[in-house]
C-alpha cells in the first residue's frame, strides 16, 4: 500500500544548552477540497467540498505563490476519468494535488463492466447481427466464453494500430483488466510460444520502412511517413501441419473485397519480431490462402525466416484460453468475447481501459505537487510536464497504462536511430520520487532534461520508486529514458520486463544503488542499461547497482553500442548475468571495480576493424552526424555546435578526457569522411590506429574486478588479431578470481565482503583499503518506494 500524504507538525523550538533557536514555520497554505458528494457550487472547504479537481484547480488560480502554497485535498473515492486535468500556466503554480491524509483516490480511466450485464454465449439470439462473429468462437471454449455489448453502454471500443518500435507511437486499443490483471488479447499460439520459421518461412520480403530513413537512402531524404506506411507488407508460406489447420480463419482470402465475418477474421494481426530479436513491430494480415499469409503495412526491418518470432493476434478464432478476450468492431458491432479465469465472472471485478489521454498535465508551471493518488488506466500515458520547473509526482501509483507512465518533456517525430532526434520542454529539476509505476504498455519515467548543445543540466531525479511489468506492448521504452544533461535515477527497484531498464541518450547522468532484477527476459541482443550511436554521450556513471537474474540470450547487463563513448562503471554486483559489460568499438570507457557472481562472461568486445577494417563504419552516417553536431565548430545549424559551445564543452571535460580537443572522424583534406584507406589521406594510421580516431578503442579501461564463479572477457575473433587490449594494453587488468562466494569472502544476501577474512585483502590491486570503500559504499538499503519500509 502506498503511503498516503502527510504533514508534519510544526516542531516548536529546539533547544541547544542555554540558546533557543526557532525552527522556520512552513509557508502558510490555501486549501480547498473535492469529494464524490461534492459541488462546483460549493465554496471547497472541507465541509463543503467541489465535485471536480478542475474547480479546485481554478478556485486557487492566481492565489498562490511559493510562500503561500495551495493544498487541493481529494477525499476517499474512485474519480472516473473523462479528460485530462490541465494545470496550465504560472497562475496556477505553487499548489499540490494530494489525497486526503489516510484516504485512497482512485482516478479511473478505466470503465466498470457491470457484472450482471454479462452474458454466456450460449444465451446469445440466433439471428442477431451484431453476434454474428460469435460462429467464429472456438467450439471446445464456447461453454466457458461470456459476452458483453460495449455499444449499448457506449463504452468506447478504440481501435488497434500500427505500433513498434521506430514507428511514430498511436493510442494502443483498449485493454480487458480484471482484479487490476490484464489480461491477453485473443492470441495464437498461447502463452510465451511464438511463430518462429519452423511454423512458416519468408515467401516475399520487401524492404524494411528503415531502409528508407535519411540515413540510408542514397540521397540522405526520408521518405514521408504516410507514404512509408503504405509500403507493402512481407508474404509468408505456411509450413506447419497445426498452423495450416487453423491460419484461414485469420482473415479474407485471396481476392476477396471484404471478410465474412460470421467465417473468417476481420482485424487479425502479426505481433513481435520480424527483422530481428530486439526490437517488435506490428503488421495486420491481409489475406489468408493457397498455403500463404499476406500483410498488410511494412516491417520497419527486413523480415528474415532467422529472427521470425510473433503471434497472430486480436483473432476470435483463437480465443481458447483462460484470460483471453477479443472485441469485435467489425461494422460497429462493439460486442466483447471473454473467456474468464475459471471460466466465470462471478466475484470478479472486470474493466475496459477507456480513458486515451493523460491523467494530468502539468505545463508552464512551477512547484506544482501530485501526492499520494492512484491513477488507473489509459491507453495513453499517465502524467505529462512539459516546461514545468520544481514539480513533484510524490507516493502516486500509476497502472494500467498503455504508454509511458509519466513523461516529462517530449521528442520530435524522428526516430531515435537517426542524428535528427532530439528531445525538448523538459523544463528543471523535476522529481518522481516514492512512487509505484507497473503494468505499463511502454516505459516507466521519460526523462528529457536540459540542453546537450551547450550542456545545461535538467537536474531531473527517479528516485525511491519501484517500476515493475513495464513494456508489456512495446520495445524499447525503459523503465528510465534519460535523455538531455544531467538526470538522475537512483534507488529505485526495477524488475519483472522483458526488454532494457535504462534507455541513456545524453550526457553525465548518473544511474545509482537501483536494483535490476530479471529484465530483458524476452529479448536478445539487448541491455539493462543500454546506450549506443554517439561518441559525445559522456560522463554517465552507471555505479552502485546491483544487475540479477537478467535474461541470457545473448543480452548484457550494461549494453555500450556502436561507438558508444565515455560511459563509466564502477561498485556494481552482477549477478546471473550473460554478458556483464559490451564496448562495442567506443573509446574512453571505464569499468572499475565490479563484482560478478555467476556471469557467463565479465564482458566482450567488438570492434570497427572487424570484417577487414571497412569503410564507412557501419552506421557511419549517424555518428559522424552526431558528433559534428556536438564537436564540429560552425553557426549551430546543419550538424554543427556554436564556437562559444564547442569551447564549453573542451572545458567541461578537459580533466576526465583531457584528449577531447585532439577527436576526430576520420577524413580526407577537404573534410570528406573517409571512404577508402588512402597512401597520403585517410591512411591505415588515421583512420585505424591514432587514438583520438573515433574508430578506435582506445583510453578504455576494465580493472579490479572481482569474478566469482564468472567467465573471463572474451574478445573478438574477427578482427585480424585486433582486440579492444589491442588498443589498450592495461586493460582487464586485476582481476581477482574466486569459484564461490565462500572462497572470496563475499555474502550474496548482503553484497559486502567480510572485511577480516576476504582474500582481497591480499590481492595486488585491491586490499584491505578496497575491501573498506566496497563495504562502506555499497548498499542497495532503501531501494524501492520508502512506503513498503
Amino acid at each position: 500500500m502506498l503511503r498516503r500524504a502527510t504533514f508534519p507538525l510544526i516542531a516548536g523550538l529546539l533547544t541547544a544548552a542555554t540558546t533557543a533557536l526557532p525552527v522556520q514555520a512552513a509557508p502558510p497554505q490555501q486549501i480547498v477540497y473535492v469529494a464524490e458528494n461534492g459541488s462546483d457550487d460549493a465554496t471547497g472547504t472541507i465541509n463543503d467540498p467541489f465535485a471536480t479537481i478542475e474547480r479546485a484547480r481554478d478556485a486557487l488560480a492566481r492565489k498562490t505563490s511559493r510562500n503561500r502554497p495551495g493544498v487541493v485535498y481529494i477525499r476517499a473515492g474512485v474519480y472516473q476519468t473523462a479528460k485530462t486535468v490541465e494545470v496550465r500556466g504560472p497562475e496556477h503554480s505553487y499548489v499540490t494535488y494530494a489525497a486526503y491524509p489516510g484516504e485512497q483516490v482512485e482516478l479511473a480511466g478505466v470503465t466498470t463492466l457491470a457484472p450482471e450485464k454479462f452474458r454466456r454465449l450460449s444465451d446469445l439470439p440466433a439471428d442477431d447481427a451484431k453476434w454474428s462473429s460469435k460462429a467464429r468462437v472456438p467450439e471446445s471454449a464456447a461453454p466457458n466464453v461470456w459476452v458483453y455489448d460495449l455499444g449499448a453502454e457506449g463504452i468506447p471500443t478504440g481501435r488497434l494500430n500500427k505500433n513498434g518500435f521506430n514507428w511514430k507511437p498511436q493510442p494502443y486499443a483498449p485493454e480487458l483488466i480484471t482484479d487490476d490483471v490484464a489480461q491477453t488479447l485473443a492470441q495464437y499460439p498461447n502463452g510465451d510460444a511464438k511463430l518462429t520459421r519452423d511454423h512458416l518461412t519468408v515467401k516475399v520480403a520487401p524492404k524494411g520502412a528503415r531502409d528508407y530513413f535519411s540515413d540510408k537512402t542514397p540521397d540522405g531524404t526520408t521518405l514521408p511517413y504516410e507514404e512509408m506506411l503504405k509500403l507493402p507488407g512481407p508474404v509468408y508460406t505456411v509450413e506447419d501441419a497445426n498452423l495450416a489447420a487453423r491460419y484461414e480463419k485469420w482473415a479474407k482470402p485471396p481476392g476477396a473485397e471484404t471478410p465474412d465475418g460470421t467465417q473468417v477474421e476481420t482485424d487479425g494481426w502479426l505481433s513481435g519480431y520480424f527483422g530481428n530479436n530486439y526490437a517488435n513491430d506490428r503488421i495486420r494480415i491481409d489475406t489468408v490462402g493457397g498455403g500463404d499469409i499476406t500483410t498488410y503495412y511494412p516491417t520497419m526491418y527486413v523480415a528474415t525466416d532467422k529472427w521470425s518470432s510473433f503471434v497472430a493476434q486480436n483473432v476470435l478464432s483463437e480465443l481458447d484460453t483462460e484470460g483471453e478476450y477479443y472485441i469485435d468492431r467489425w461494422q460497429g458491432h462493439d460486442t466483447l468475447y471473454y473467456y474468464p479465469p475459471g471460466g466465470t465472472v462471478e466475484g470478479k471485478e472486470i474493466s475496459l481501459t477507456s480513458f486515451d489521454a493523460p491523467f494530468f498535465q502539468l505545463e508552464n508551471v512551477t512547484g506544482v505537487t501530485l501526492k499520494g493518488l492512484r491513477m488507473n488506466g489509459t491507453t495513453g500515458a499517465g502524467i505529462r510536464l512539459l516546461d514545468a520547473e520544481s514539480c513533484t509526482i510524490d507516493g502516486v501509483e500509476i497502472l494500467n497504462v498503455s504508454m509511458d507512465a509519466v513523461q516529462i518533456g517530449e521528442a520530435n517525430d524522428a526516430i531515435t536511430a537517426i542524428a535528427e532526434y532530439r528531445t525538448s520542454r523538459g523544463g528543471h529539476h523535476n522529481r518522481v520520487i516514492n512512487s509505484r509505476l507497473h503494468d505499463l504498455g511502454g516505459g516507466g519515467v521519460f526523462t528529457a532534461g536540459g540542453d546537450r548543445d551547450s550542456l545545461e543540466r535538467g537536474d531531473h531525479v527517479v528516485e525511491h520508486n519501484e517500476i515493475y511489468d513495464f513494456s508489456k506492448l512495446a520495445t524499447y521504452t525503459p523503465a528510465g529514458y534519460m535523455y538531455g544533461v544531467g538526470n538522475t535515477f537512483r534507488y529505485n527497484h526495477v524488475h519483472d520486463a522483458p526488454h532494457m531498464a535504462i534507455q541513456i541518450m545524453g550526457n553525465d547522468m548518473v544511474i545509482s544503488h537501483n536494483r535490476f532484477e530479471r529484465l530483458v527476459t524476452h529479448a536478445s541482443d539487448q541491455g539493462v542499461i543500454y546506450s549506443g550511436r554517439d561518441y559525445t554521450y559522456l560522463n554517465n556513471v552507471v555505479a552502485y547497482n546491483l544487475f540479477k537474474d537478467i535474461g541470457a540470450d545473448g543480452n548484457q547487463a550494461v549494453y555500450m553500442d556502436d561507438g558508444m563513448s565515455g560511459m563509466v562503471v564502477h561498485h556494481n554486483v552482477f549477478d546471473n548475468v550473460q554478458h556483464g559489460l559490451f564496448y562495442q568499438a567506443g573509446h574512453s570507457n571505464v569499468a572499475r571495480d565490479n563484482v560478478f557472481v555467476n556471469v557467463t562472461y565479465i564482458g566482450h568486445d567488438k570492434l570497427y576493424h572487424e570484417g577487414g577494417k571497412r569503410l564507412p563504419v557501419p552506421n557511419a552516417k549517424v555518428v559522424i552526424e552526431r558528433f559534428n553536431d556536438m564537436l564540429k565548430a560552425g553557426d549551430g545549424t546543419g550538424f554543427t555546435n556554436t564556437r562559444e559551445n564547442v569551447e564549453k564543452w573542451y572545458r567541461h571535460y578537459a580533466r576526465q578526457y583531457p584528449n577531447i580537443r585532439d577527436w576526430y572522424v576520420p577524413s580526407d583534406a577537404q573534410g570528406v569522411p573517409c571512404t577508402a584507406v588512402g597512401e597520403t589521406e585517410c591512411t591505415d594510421e588515421q583512420v585505424w590506429s591514432d587514438p583520438n580516431s573515433v574508430y578506435v578503442p582506445a583510453n578504455n579501461v576494465l580493472t579490479r574486478s572481482v569474478s566469482i564463479g564468472s567467465g573471463d572477457f572474451a574478445y573478438t575473433d574477427d578482427a585480424g588479431g585486433l582486440s579492444v587490449k589491442t588498443f589498450n594494453p592495461g586493460f582487464d587488468s586485476f582481476n581477482a578470481k574466486a569459484a564461490t562466494p565462500e572462497e572470496a569472502g563475499f555474502d550474496p544476501a548482503t553484497w559486502r565482503f567480510d572485511a577480516r577474512n576476504t582474500p582481497l585483502n591480499r590481492t595486488e590491486g585491491f586490499g584491505p583499503a578496497w575491501v573498506r570503500e566496497w563495504n562502506r559504499t555499497f548498499s542497495l538499503d532503501g531501494v524501492g518506494p520508502r512506503a513498503t519500509r
